[in-house]
């Protein structure tokens, strides 16, 4: 119970690491706001009843993040609901396009930045607000292996992600002194279906079998296999826990030693 009568706001919880992020930080405790898009209702709403069937509380609040006037709508609503926000986990992203610079459409950069930089931006600015005036905090961000390596074929999400990790840098530098703490979590490559359709593409614009990538990506993982959304949440609850009371403007790897700086 390490997050006992705490609150956390998930955004990106309907599925994924988002998903397993919110069940862990149940089990210990913390009321939930699960946050997404309208689309993802259904998905939110299950993991929602899969909290609720423990004995746990969460909500589930649609928003589109790239919009200040429903992010500070998500954060008052939490707010009213829970009486104060404790953790701010920002999971939502979009990979974007898997082709070189020089080909990257403007939409396509806008896109992957607008979800993967300016949404945690504008969560982080609405909840720092709130979490100032409590004098505590922690605000975890998952940046993956593309915010500490350069990557063929992926200049758009690189960019935004090592972004993010400089923008949480400075966040605990200005809100340290209020008691409040931001990481940053480096996830390698997800046990998902959806990354192995994402290395089958990348493969095929490098011009190679899917299984020679793959092969090599795990070659340069030293424990050779994929990281489960649950290490990522259990990560994630040590950053958001008094666990990690003196740790910030930090980026935590959960790449199975893939990274190692």
């Amino acid at each position: 119970m390490k997050l006992k009568g705490q609150s956390a706001v998930i955004v990106g919880g309907a599925r994924g690491i988002g998903a397993a992020i919110a069940e862990r930080f149940a089990a210990e405790g913390a009321r939930i706001m699960l946050v997404d898009l309208p689309k993802m209702k259904a998905e939110a709403d299950e993991v929602a009843r899969a909290i609720a069937s423990a004995g746990r509380e969460a909500l589930f609040f649609a928003a589109d993040c790239t919009d200040d006037v429903q992010v500070n709508r998500m954060v008052d609503e939490t707010v009213r609901s829970f009486g104060g926000i404790d953790i701010l986990v920002n999971s939502a992203g979009l990979r974007g396009p898997l082709v070189p610079v020089e080909d990257i459409a403007e939409a396509e950069y806008d896109a992957v930045l607008e979800v993967n930089l300016k949404a945690p931006f504008l969560c982080c600015q609405a909840v720092l607000r709130v979490m100032k005036k409590q004098k505590r905090g922690s605000i975890v961000s998952i940046a993956g292996t593309a915010g500490k390596e350069g990557m063929a074929l992926r200049g758009s999400l690189v960019a935004a992600k090592w972004g993010l990790l400089g923008l949480t840098q400075t966040i605990a530098k200005e809100a340290g002194p209020y008691g409040v703490r931001a990481n940053v979590i480096c996830p390698g490559g997800m046990d998902e279906p959806d990354l192995r359709v994402m290395y089958a593409e990348r493969a095929k614009n490098l011009g190679m079998e899917f299984k020679e990538l793959e092969s090599k990506i795990l070659q340069d993982t030293p424990l050779r296999k994929y990281a489960k959304h649950e290490e990522v949440a259990a990560a994630a609850l040590f950053l958001a826990s008094s666990d990690s009371s003196h740790t910030t403007g930090e980026s935590l790897n959960v790449s199975g030693g893939r990274l190692m700086h």
